[in-house]
């Protein structure tokens, strides 16, 4: 097939875009796929399509991720169109993101696949490695206590991203992909977020409602007990029964002085050296 790709163009794109999800669809209107991407492009995301005539059959969304050790191309979304799947048409995306990222000084590219679709297998062939890095879901009680140093703030400040490791909510391996996730919501996502400021660390507490359970993103120079505890706190003003803290295992031991529940499964983090 003969592939174009390209930039996309907001203004004219969006209905391919959306065609080309097909089931996988998840924007729910032209509007909501307008604002996210208008919204993804306001906070340095690249993001392409690949076309066959004048049809949009591709569709990726990558960001750099300017963390404080490293410099690395995440990919967070990659569709391609159900009818033209297993044409080389991702692999293609896949390349003119690696040379995005080397015009942009990037060491690697960095992903997330979902295990149960085999797209592993995709990037296998595409020159990712599955990485060492192990992480951890950890399910903890709040607390009643009310929060002591908890400031509320419309949304944790995008600068948190690049002076801050993410120390909770590792489970996209990417600090400025999560960060969008949790802090640029649209319509299509009934999810509630709150957000705070506790001391120098940001946080981000998310669910989707009715439930007693939400899940915590926090930027920090460290995860201490006593963060931890605020968190719990704030959680629980917040009506929330359970938080679940997604983390390296290194920060494990943090928690030593809690009680807490672990799920058994883990994600997959691949990676492409440059």
């Amino acid at each position: 097939m003969d592939i174009l790709i390209r930039n996309i163009n907001i203004d004219t794109d969006i209905p391919g875009i959306r065609e080309a999800h097909g089931r996988d669809e998840h924007w729910g209107s032209d509007q909501a796929c307008y604002l996210s991407a208008k919204t993804s492009l306001e906070n340095g995301f690249f993001i392409q399509v690949a076309l066959h005539g004048d049809k949009i059959v591709g569709h990726a969304e990558w960001v750099i991720s300017d963390e404080p050790d490293c410099r690395f191309l995440y990919l967070g979304l990659l569709q391609i169109h159900e009818d033209c799947q297993k044409r080389g048409i991702g692999s293609q995306l896949m390349e003119t993101g690696a040379a995005y990222a080397k015009t942009q000084h990037c060491d690697f590219l960095r992903t997330m696949p979902g295990i149960e679709s085999g797209s592993i297998f995709f990037y296998q062939k595409n020159g990712f490695v599955q990485t060492k890095d192990s992480n951890s879901t950890l399910k903890l009680k709040t607390t009643k206590k009310p929060p002591q140093n908890a400031v509320p703030i419309a949304q944790v400040p995008f600068a948190a991203v690049k002076t801050l490791p993410l120390v909770s909510g590792l489970y996209q391996q990417a600090s400025a992909h999560i960060w969008k996730v949790f802090n640029t919501q649209q319509e299509y996502d009934g999810r509630t977020v709150s957000s705070f400021a506790i001391g120098d660390a940001y946080v981000n507490i998310g669910a989707f409602l009715p439930t007693k359970r939400a899940v915590v993103i926090c930027w920090s120079k460290q995860l201490s007990p006593m963060l931890i505890t605020e968190i719990l706190a704030v959680g629980g003003s917040l009506g929330f029964r359970h938080l679940n803290f997604c983390v390296l295992s290194a920060h494990v031991p943090c928690f030593a002085d809690f009680r807490y529940n672990m799920a058994k499964t883990h994600d997959v983090f691949m990676e492409r050296r440059l």
